[in-house]
């Protein structure tokens, strides 16, 4: 522990004036370099944090996190294959599906969008949850009723009550005029919207209205919807026999979630470089306080103060700067991201059609928190540890020869 001596000295250096302003400028523009250095990356942080969870929660709430399909061929008893992860810990649900590729056809409009054949009271089924009653029971009960991401819809030009033609190919036959694709007017019964691109994509039948369009046989599916209670967990699945493979969210939409974490990665360390900054004025400041105050120096090591106390007050001093900076920015930092929207207003900023939503998302990680506050510390003393060592090894008789 630091004896009270090397602390008042310490102290008394860190706000010391006169001569030294020039030094005394410069650490002070340190330590506001280090406060807004740390309050950039804990807003920015928080705001990205809050981006990702609010991804993870708008994709993965309402895409199943794996699916189970036969390589090369449909699911022939998906009931069996459902058994297997009866009681699993990680499995939340299951339930049958089908899969094709269509076309679309409205009113003057053609595209291509992923079919899916669903079992529409599936509980796990947040898409499904998220409609409003009325659709819902439009989907569950109108024979060859379709829901369309509102993207979709859009791009056709329908809505509630129009009727679209889809044509598959998996389901063609063949013909005395050659091989005819199956085709099935449909009713649009209603629209999804989650805020991503899977809202341009996908569109919803029954499973039994999907099966008839794709010549399906009885109790056959193209595989099946798992939910999972951690969709990060998906090692912990179990091994599926030959034929049988797993198809997670993390091969269809990884790429998306990899780049969002690399945005985040490659923000937080711009910002970080701001800190560094910040801490090579502090060195630099106490370089030039320890050759001008050489003489002093010597005149302390003379009256008795040790060298490990001269370096103890040198740390003290660089310290000083770094720790009020930081816990300063720290403080701004968690002020300004619990009240964003708040000072958005003020400053009559608006990122809300550029969020998707009403207000920001900011999610504060506690963990992350620690990790920058103590990081900018340890940085901090470390940038003034070789000064502190420096004004050690001064010389007494060499430093007060010409004094």
């Amino acid at each position: 522990m630091f004896q009270p001596l090397t602390l008042m000295l310490g102290l008394r250096y860190a706000g010391a004036r006169g001569r030294r302003s020039f030094a005394s400028f410069v650490s002070g523009f340190s330590t506001v370099g280090i406060l807004l250095g740390v309050t950039a990356l804990i807003l920015v942080s928080a705001v990205m944090n809050g981006f990702e969870q609010q991804l993870k929660d708008r994709m993965l709430g309402v895409i199943p996190h794996v699916l189970v399909t036969q390589e090369s061929r449909r699911l022939a008893d998906p009931a069996a294959q459902a058994a297997r992860f009866y009681g699993h810990p990680q499995v939340r649900a299951s339930a049958p599906f089908i899969r094709a590729e269509a076309m679309l056809q409205g009113p003057g409009h053609l595209t291509g969008a992923e079919l899916y054949g669903v079992v529409p009271q599936t509980p796990a089924d947040a898409l499904l949850h998220s409609l409003d009653p009325r659709t819902r029971e439009y989907f569950e009960y109108l024979p060859y009723g379709l829901v369309l991401g509102s993207g979709l819809a859009r791009s056709l030009g329908v809505g509630p009550g129009d009727e679209v033609r889809v044509t598959v190919t998996e389901g063609s036959r063949f013909t005395p005029l050659g091989r005819v694709p199956s085709q099935r007017v449909f009713t649009v019964v209603g629209t999804f919207s989650t805020g991503n691109d899977v809202d341009g994509q996908v569109a919803l039948a029954r499973l039994e209205d999907a099966a008839r369009l794709l010549r399906y046989g009885e109790g056959e599916a193209s595989g099946l919807r798992l939910w999972l209670e951690d969709p990060f967990a998906l090692a912990q699945l179990p091994a599926l026999p030959e034929g049988l493979v797993y198809d997670s969210w993390q091969q269809s939409r990884g790429e998306l979630f990899q780049a969002v974490a690399m945005e985040k990665r490659l923000m937080s360390l711009m910002l970080a470089l701001i800190i560094l900054v910040a801490a090579f004025n502090i060195l630099s400041a106490m370089v030039m306080v320890v050759t001008d105050k050489e003489a002093e120096i010597a005149m302390l090591q003379t009256l008795g103060l040790s060298r490990p106390k001269v370096m103890a007050v040198f740390m003290i001093q660089g310290g000083f700067s770094g720790v009020l900076g930081s816990l300063l920015g720290f403080a701004l930092g968690l002020l300004l991201s619990t009240n964003l929207d708040a000072v958005l207003n003020v400053l009559g900023i608006n990122f809300y059609s550029s969020a998707g939503g009403s207000q920001l998302p900011v999610l504060l990680l506690p963990g992350q928190l620690l990790t920058i506050l103590l990081s900018t510390l340890v940085l901090c003393v470390l940038a003034s540890l070789y000064p502190a060592w420096r004004a050690s090894r001064v010389q007494p008789a060499e430093a007060l020869r010409y004094e």
